[in-house]
């Protein structure tokens, strides 16, 4: 029994092994017919893949943009080439004295130089024009456009050069000398060869024109050293009219409604702008800082802001769209005259070490700021960042330091009120060193705001007209300077000081000479705003991006903004309206 069950278990095994080697053989056998498989990309094979082909999206080409629309963009890219002039007069009517003569310059033949300025040479001398505008403000004897640029020379004589001036209507071109050369700097500050020095070119519209051309201005200008030489340079003449730019009433003056906006122009307080020179901050992340300094500045009295842009920090970047979204601020891209390239860590460092190139260009946005917006504004204020012009006292906005400057003169017998070209501001220099606040209450008007922490100030002034800051007359300036009116209109008298019993310009950066703690003083002033100032930015701050939002339409609102512009340009055809007289107060003594 036992010998059987042995045999049967020995035949199990090896019928076992054998269907196993069987098994073995036939795949072993099979592999022989297999072919290698060819892998796609990602190791995916191509049967594979071809089961799951994905359909690639459809192609979409961007579609060409009609010529009304191209012109508008064109616009946008190049602002002061007037392409829509070009377009709808120039071109299709042909403007030129004759085939060999005068013949309007085609916008592609232009010498455009760093984007946004134009070359023309005469002779030797080279000029980089930047912007053209319309002067016709009263204590001029004839309406006048006004040629911002730059001249490789500085005191030296220019060769006679001519505007060619272009009309609607007119095929012609007017020609007129320039009547003036008028540098924005002084040769004494610093010259060296072949630098781009400000300067700023006066051609009067003549008083008789053609009859298709009477009773209007302007439309584009040109530069040209021979009455028939075809220009390579064309610059719109911007032509702003008095434009109703909302003014809010400070709390202090109408403590019932903070923000209610002025209907009569005879109700309406002074207008003031703010000028800034070129934004470059492209790694200081001044976001903070400069929301503060916006809405101090609104606080103050100034009803929109104006700045240039070379590069800023992301976050800095962020606010100025809020700002400029708002309407508060408009905000203008800037290139070097001297050709340098808009590349980011290439011009910072140029800026920072090239310093004469730096404050030479400065004078560009300055003076361009001023004629832009020459109608907007009874006064155009030129401060950086870290400056703000305080009221002293019982003033409280720049308003009220105007109505004084003019009571005083008044006051005093003088005939000069509402005749200063500018009212300054002397310095004073508001040091790093942050106040120690004695207890809680302190502290808590002090919040975690820059100017409300800082309040020691170095003890002695600057010296009048050392890094003062300056209200430059919209009526009366012609050219200026970062400091003060360099040149001013016939009628105006000389630029008046305030009293530092009256305002003073808070300068908050390190004064350039050493001083120790007991050359400070704690001068705060700028607290009676404190309250203000906080739920101001803490406003900002909470809504920062709400603005992006409410623009649902930005085409429709790029059309509203041309149709605004277009308007703005049709009203120029009518005489300018003159700025408001000053509302004086009544002479009184001023402690």
């Amino acid at each position: 029994m036992s010998t059987r069950g042995g045999f049967i278990r020995l035949t199990i095994l090896v019928t076992a092994a054998l269907l196993a080697v069987f098994v073995l053989l036939s795949a072993l056998q099979r592999t022989d017919y297999l072919k290698p498989t060819p892998l796609g990309q990602y190791g995916v094979s191509v049967e594979a893949g071809l089961a799951a082909k994905v359909t690639p999206p459809p192609i979409r080409h961007l579609e060409e943009p009609i010529k009304e629309v191209l012109v508008r963009q064109l616009e946008q890219e190049l602002p002061e080439v007037d392409y829509g002039f070009w377009y709808h007069w120039a071109k299709p009517m042909g403007y030129k004295i004759n085939k060999t003569c005068a013949l309007y310059p085609d916008p592609l033949d232009l010498q455009l130089h760093n984007i946004y300025w134009q070359t023309f040479v005469n002779s030797n001398v080279t000029f980089r024009l930047y912007a053209a505008y319309l002067d016709k403000r009263k204590g001029l004897k004839l309406p006048t456009v006004r040629i911002l640029a730059t001249a490789n020379q500085i005191g030296n004589e220019f060769p006679p050069t001519h505007c060619q001036m272009w009309f609607e209507n007119y095929r012609q071109p007017i020609f007129v000398p320039v009547a003036e050369f008028l540098s924005v700097w002084v040769k004494a500050w610093g010259n060296k060869p072949n630098l781009n020095y400000p300067h700023l070119l006066s051609c009067p519209v003549p008083s008789e024109l053609p009859p298709p051309a009477v009773n209007s201005f302007p439309k584009t200008v040109s530069l040209v050293a021979q009455h028939c030489e075809k220009a390579g340079n064309s610059l719109r003449v911007n032509m702003n009219r008095k434009q109703s730019v909302p003014v809010v009433i400070p709390s202090s003056q109408n403590p019932k409604s903070q923000n209610a906006t002025i209907q009569s122009q005879n109700e309406a307080p002074l207008n003031f702008g703010v000028c800034l020179k070129g934004f470059d901050f492209p790694y200081v992340d001044l976001s903070e800082r400069l929301i503060e300094w916006f809405e101090l500045q609104r606080i103050l009295g100034a009803s929109r802001i104006y700045a240039y842009m070379y590069d800023v920090h992301p976050a800095v970047q962020r606010v100025l769209d809020y700002y400029q979204r708002t309407g508060y601020l408009e905000l203008r891209p800037l290139t070097l005259a001297n050709g340098m390239p808009r590349l980011r860590h290439y011009q910072h460092m140029l800026l920072q070490h090239r310093k004469l190139e730096k404050r030479l260009n400065e004078l560009i946005p300055y003076n361009d700021c001023f004629y832009r917006n020459l109608y907007r504004h009874d006064y155009l204020v030129n401060v950086d960042v870290d400056e703000v012009i305080m009221p002293l006292g019982d003033n409280r906005n720049w308003h009220q330091l105007v109505q004084k400057a003019h009571a005083l003169e008044v006051e005093k017998g003088g005939k000069c009120a509402g005749r200063f070209p500018a009212l300054c501001f002397i310095n004073s220099y508001f040091t790093k060193v942050p106040t120690e606040f004695s207890n809680h209450e302190e502290q808590a008007i002090a919040g975690e705001l820059y100017v409300l922490q800082h309040t020691q100030r170095i003890r002695k002034y600057s010296m009048p007209g050392r890094a003062t800051k300056c209200f430059h007359n919209a009526r009366l300036s012609l050219t200026l300077h970062n400091h003060f009116t360099l040149k001013w209109l016939p009628g105006g008298c000389n630029p008046r000081t305030l009293n530092t019993s009256f305002a003073q310009m808070q300068h908050y950066r390190e004064p350039d000479d050493k001083y120790n703690l007991t050359n400070l003083t704690d001068d705060r002033s700028v607290w009676k705003f404190a309250g203000e100032l906080r739920a101001a930015v803490e406003y900002v701050w909470l809504h920062l991006d709400d603005v992006l939002a409410q623009i649902s339409d930005p085409e429709e609102q790029q059309q509203q903004l041309e149709e605004s512009l277009d308007q703005e340009g049709d009203d120029l055809d009518r005489e300018q309206q003159p700025l408001q007289p000053l509302v004086l107060l009544p002479p009184k003594p001023l402690s």
